[in-house]
Protein backbone atom coordinates (compact mmCIF):
# COMPACT_ATOMS: atom_id res chain seq x y z
CA UNK A 1 0.00 0.00 0.00
CA UNK A 2 1.05 3.69 -0.88
CA UNK A 3 1.98 5.64 1.65
CA UNK A 4 0.76 9.51 1.10
CA UNK A 5 3.36 12.01 0.16
CA UNK A 6 3.48 14.13 3.54
CA UNK A 7 4.62 17.46 3.02
CA UNK A 8 7.23 17.58 5.56
CA UNK A 9 9.30 15.56 3.53
CA UNK A 10 8.55 17.79 0.65
CA UNK A 11 10.15 20.90 2.97
CA UNK A 12 12.86 18.83 4.06
CA UNK A 13 13.59 18.09 0.48
CA UNK A 14 13.22 21.65 -1.30
CA UNK A 15 15.23 22.70 1.74
CA UNK A 16 18.23 20.26 0.81
CA UNK A 17 17.95 21.58 -2.98
CA UNK A 18 18.24 25.26 -2.02
CA UNK A 19 21.23 24.70 0.35
CA UNK A 20 23.09 23.04 -2.14
CA UNK A 21 22.29 25.44 -5.17
CA UNK A 22 23.41 28.42 -2.58
CA UNK A 23 26.40 26.27 -1.99
CA UNK A 24 27.25 25.36 -5.68
CA UNK A 25 26.58 29.47 -5.94
CA UNK A 26 28.75 30.34 -2.86
CA UNK A 27 31.74 27.52 -4.46
CA UNK A 28 31.65 29.65 -7.79
CA UNK A 29 31.91 32.97 -6.50
CA UNK A 30 34.76 32.52 -4.14
CA UNK A 31 36.28 30.59 -6.93
CA UNK A 32 35.64 33.88 -9.17
CA UNK A 33 36.67 35.93 -6.26
CA UNK A 34 39.98 33.91 -5.79
CA UNK A 35 40.83 34.07 -9.80
CA UNK A 36 40.22 38.19 -10.00
CA UNK A 37 42.53 38.52 -6.89
CA UNK A 38 45.55 36.65 -8.74
CA UNK A 39 44.40 38.45 -11.99
CA UNK A 40 44.74 41.60 -9.94
CA UNK A 41 48.20 40.44 -8.77
CA UNK A 42 49.38 39.56 -12.16
CA UNK A 43 48.67 43.04 -13.38
CA UNK A 44 50.16 44.52 -10.57
CA UNK A 45 53.48 42.92 -10.43
CA UNK A 46 53.50 42.86 -14.48
CA UNK A 47 53.29 46.80 -14.07
CA UNK A 48 55.78 47.20 -11.28
CA UNK A 49 58.35 45.26 -13.62
CA UNK A 50 57.12 46.98 -16.74
CA UNK A 51 57.61 50.62 -14.66
CA UNK A 52 61.20 49.48 -13.78
CA UNK A 53 62.17 48.42 -17.46
CA UNK A 54 61.07 51.60 -18.88
CA UNK A 55 62.69 53.79 -16.57
CA UNK A 56 65.96 51.79 -16.92
CA UNK A 57 65.52 51.94 -20.97
CA UNK A 58 64.50 55.32 -20.54
CA UNK A 59 67.97 56.00 -18.24
CA UNK A 60 69.82 54.27 -20.85
CA UNK A 61 69.01 56.66 -24.00
CA UNK A 62 68.93 59.42 -21.90
CA UNK A 63 73.04 58.99 -20.89
CA UNK A 64 74.06 57.99 -24.91
CA UNK A 65 71.87 60.56 -26.49
CA UNK A 66 74.34 63.65 -25.68
CA UNK A 67 77.00 61.42 -27.23
CA UNK A 68 74.79 60.63 -30.21
CA UNK A 69 74.17 64.24 -31.30
CA UNK A 70 77.71 65.48 -30.41
CA UNK A 71 79.02 62.26 -32.45
CA UNK A 72 76.43 62.81 -35.80
CA UNK A 73 77.91 67.10 -35.44
CA UNK A 74 81.41 65.45 -35.78
CA UNK A 75 81.11 63.28 -38.66
CA UNK A 76 79.18 65.64 -41.17
CA UNK A 77 82.35 68.00 -39.81
CA UNK A 78 84.90 65.37 -41.23
CA UNK A 79 82.76 64.84 -44.57
CA UNK A 80 82.59 68.51 -44.95
CA UNK A 81 86.40 69.24 -44.57
CA UNK A 82 89.56 68.92 -46.49
CA UNK A 83 90.82 66.29 -44.18
CA UNK A 84 92.01 62.98 -45.43
CA UNK A 85 89.48 61.11 -45.52
CA UNK A 86 91.26 58.03 -43.53
CA UNK A 87 90.54 56.61 -39.53
CA UNK A 88 93.31 58.24 -37.91
CA UNK A 89 92.43 61.29 -38.96
CA UNK A 90 88.56 60.91 -38.06
CA UNK A 91 90.06 59.76 -34.62
CA UNK A 92 92.02 62.57 -34.16
CA UNK A 93 89.51 65.17 -35.32
CA UNK A 94 86.34 63.61 -33.19
CA UNK A 95 85.54 61.62 -29.61
CA UNK A 96 84.70 58.75 -31.47
CA UNK A 97 84.65 55.76 -28.57
CA UNK A 98 81.95 53.45 -30.71
CA UNK A 99 78.40 53.44 -31.78
CA UNK A 100 77.28 53.35 -28.14
CA UNK A 101 74.00 51.93 -28.75
CA UNK A 102 71.38 50.42 -26.39
CA UNK A 103 70.48 47.36 -25.79
CA UNK A 104 67.11 47.70 -24.30
CA UNK A 105 65.90 45.61 -21.48
CA UNK A 106 62.53 43.57 -22.88
CA UNK A 107 62.41 40.51 -19.99
CA UNK A 108 59.09 42.28 -18.47
CA UNK A 109 57.58 42.01 -21.99
CA UNK A 110 58.71 38.70 -22.39
CA UNK A 111 57.42 37.91 -19.05
CA UNK A 112 53.98 38.89 -19.56
CA UNK A 113 53.68 37.39 -23.09
CA UNK A 114 53.98 33.92 -21.22
CA UNK A 115 52.17 34.38 -18.39
CA UNK A 116 49.41 36.54 -20.39
CA UNK A 117 49.32 39.06 -18.02
CA UNK A 118 48.59 42.26 -20.50
CA UNK A 119 44.93 40.33 -20.79
CA UNK A 120 44.45 41.69 -17.24
CA UNK A 121 45.31 45.38 -17.96
CA UNK A 122 43.44 47.76 -19.50
CA UNK A 123 43.15 47.51 -22.80
CA UNK A 124 44.42 51.14 -23.54
CA UNK A 125 47.33 50.72 -21.02
CA UNK A 126 47.76 47.24 -22.51
CA UNK A 127 48.01 48.81 -25.98
CA UNK A 128 50.25 51.93 -24.44
CA UNK A 129 52.83 49.61 -23.41
CA UNK A 130 52.95 47.25 -26.52
CA UNK A 131 53.43 49.93 -28.66
CA UNK A 132 56.06 51.47 -27.08
CA UNK A 133 57.98 47.86 -26.96
CA UNK A 134 56.94 47.68 -30.87
CA UNK A 135 59.09 50.75 -30.83
CA UNK A 136 62.40 49.65 -29.30
CA UNK A 137 62.22 46.92 -31.16
CA UNK A 138 62.45 48.15 -34.26
CA UNK A 139 65.20 50.90 -32.87
CA UNK A 140 67.34 47.69 -31.91
CA UNK A 141 66.74 46.00 -35.18
CA UNK A 142 68.09 49.04 -36.57
CA UNK A 143 70.92 49.40 -34.19
CA UNK A 144 71.79 45.00 -34.80
CA UNK A 145 71.60 46.19 -38.87
CA UNK A 146 74.34 48.54 -38.58
CA UNK A 147 76.41 46.62 -35.87
CA UNK A 148 76.35 43.78 -38.52
CA UNK A 149 77.12 45.77 -41.49
CA UNK A 150 80.38 47.79 -39.10
CA UNK A 151 82.03 43.86 -38.19
CA UNK A 152 82.07 42.60 -41.95
CA UNK A 153 85.66 42.13 -43.07
CA UNK A 154 85.36 44.50 -46.08
CA UNK A 155 83.77 47.45 -43.62
CA UNK A 156 88.08 48.39 -43.17
CA UNK A 157 89.68 47.10 -46.49
CA UNK A 158 89.79 50.32 -47.61
CA UNK A 159 92.35 53.49 -46.33
CA UNK A 160 88.89 55.77 -47.45
CA UNK A 161 86.60 55.74 -44.34
CA UNK A 162 84.00 58.29 -46.61
CA UNK A 163 81.62 55.52 -47.05
CA UNK A 164 82.01 54.69 -43.47
CA UNK A 165 81.75 57.90 -42.66
CA UNK A 166 78.48 58.45 -44.74
CA UNK A 167 76.90 55.25 -43.61
CA UNK A 168 77.36 56.31 -39.82
CA UNK A 169 75.70 59.88 -39.79
CA UNK A 170 72.47 58.07 -42.11
CA UNK A 171 72.33 55.56 -39.03
CA UNK A 172 72.79 58.49 -36.54
CA UNK A 173 70.29 61.11 -37.99
CA UNK A 174 67.80 57.73 -37.62
CA UNK A 175 69.03 57.42 -34.18
CA UNK A 176 68.17 61.17 -33.12
CA UNK A 177 65.20 60.97 -34.60
CA UNK A 178 64.21 57.82 -32.92
CA UNK A 179 65.56 58.53 -29.06
CA UNK A 180 63.31 61.51 -28.88
CA UNK A 181 60.25 59.55 -29.79
CA UNK A 182 61.46 57.31 -27.09
CA UNK A 183 61.57 59.31 -24.51
CA UNK A 184 58.45 61.15 -25.11
CA UNK A 185 56.43 57.81 -25.26
CA UNK A 186 58.61 56.80 -22.09
CA UNK A 187 57.02 59.85 -20.42
CA UNK A 188 53.73 58.99 -21.49
CA UNK A 189 53.51 56.22 -20.59
CA UNK A 190 54.53 55.93 -16.90
CA UNK A 191 51.97 58.24 -15.62
CA UNK A 192 49.65 55.77 -17.21
CA UNK A 193 51.37 52.49 -15.28
CA UNK A 194 51.12 54.47 -12.19
CA UNK A 195 47.51 55.53 -12.32
CA UNK A 196 46.24 51.80 -11.95
CA UNK A 197 48.85 50.81 -9.58
CA UNK A 198 47.85 53.74 -7.39
CA UNK A 199 44.28 53.08 -7.54
CA UNK A 200 44.55 49.54 -6.67
CA UNK A 201 46.28 50.23 -2.87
Amino acid sequence: MREGFHPKSLLVLLTEVVLIGVSVFLALLANQWSDARQHREHAQASLRYFREEIVTNQQAIETRQPYHQALSREIESFLQSDAPKTLESFYSTSHYHGLEPIMFERTAWDLALANQSLSYLPPKLAYAISRVYTRQQAFQTLENSILQSFNAPSTFASQDITGLASSMKSYLIDVNIQEPELLKLYAELLPQIDAPASSAQ
